[in-house]
C-alpha cells in the first residue's frame, strides 16, 4: 500500500507519532493535565501556569518533530530554505507560540534553567561545540534524544544524548515558555 521509500516510512512514522501524542492528551478526562486552562486570572493560579506549560511543551515537541528531514543550511530559519541550529529552534518555538531570539546563546540566556534531572519532552538541550557555552542547540524529544539541524549531510535528525560527543558537551537544559508564563514564574 505505501512505498517503501525511507520519506514516505518517515512520513507515516511522524503522522503515527502525531497521532499517538495527540491521543495522549484526551485519554483521562477527569485528568488535572487535560482539563481546560483554569478560569481564575493566570497570575493566580498554579494550575494555570503548569497546564499552559504542558501545552507549550507539547507544541514544541509537535512542531520539532514535523521538521525531521528538512536541510541544514547556515543562518536559514524556515522549512522552505532550511535551518542551522538555532533558527529550527526560533521557527519550531514561534509555531508554539513562544518569542525567542535568534542565536543560541541568546536563546540560553532568555530562558529558565531546567536541571537535568527533571528535563521534559519539548526542553531545548544546549551543549558547547565550538569552544564556547551554548554554542548548539537542538529540542528534547524523549528517550534521551533530541532534534536538531546538524549539518548539511545529516540535515535536522534525531541524536542521542549518549552518544559520547554530545554527552560531553551538554551545557545545560532551558524551558521554552510564553512571556506572559515567564512573569507569572518570577512572581
Amino acid at each position: 500500500m505505501f512505498a517503501k521509500s525511507p520519506l514516505k516510512r518517515g512520513g507515516v512514522a511522524l503522522l503515527f507519532l502525531t497521532l499517538t501524542l495527540s491521543g495522549c492528551a484526551s485519554m483521562a478526562p477527569n485528568s488535572p493535565s487535560s482539563s481546560p486552562l483554569p478560569s481564575q486570572p493566570p497570575g493566580q493560579s498554579s494550575d494555570y501556569v503548569q497546564h499552559a506549560e504542558a501545552t507549550t511543551l507539547d507544541a514544541v515537541l509537535v512542531h520539532a518533530i514535523s521538521e525531521i528531514g528538512k536541510d541544514y543550511r547556515w543562518g536559514g530559519d524556515t522549512p522552505q530554505t532550511g535551518f542551522d541550529c538555532s533558527g529550527l529552534i526560533q521557527y519550531v518555538l514561534e509555531q508554539a507560540g513562544v518569542d525567542i531570539p535568534r542565536t543560541s546563546f541568546a536563546q540560553a540566556a532568555a530562558l529558565p534553567s531546567v536541571p537535568l534531572s527533571r528535563i521534559r519532552p519539548g526542553d531545548l538541550v544546549f551543549f558547547n561545540t565550538m569552544g564556547q557555552p551554548f554554542s548548539h542547540v537542538g529540542i528534547y524529544i524523549g528517550g534521551q534524544q533530541f532534534v536538531s539541524a546538524l549539518n548539511r549531510r545529516q540535515g535536522v535528525a534525531v541524536q542521542s544524548l549518549q552518544i559520547p560527543y554530545w554527552a560531553e558537551r551538554l551545557d545545560g537544559v532551558r524551558r521554552p515558555m510564553p512571556r506572559e508564563l515567564l512573569a507569572m514564574r518570577d512572581n
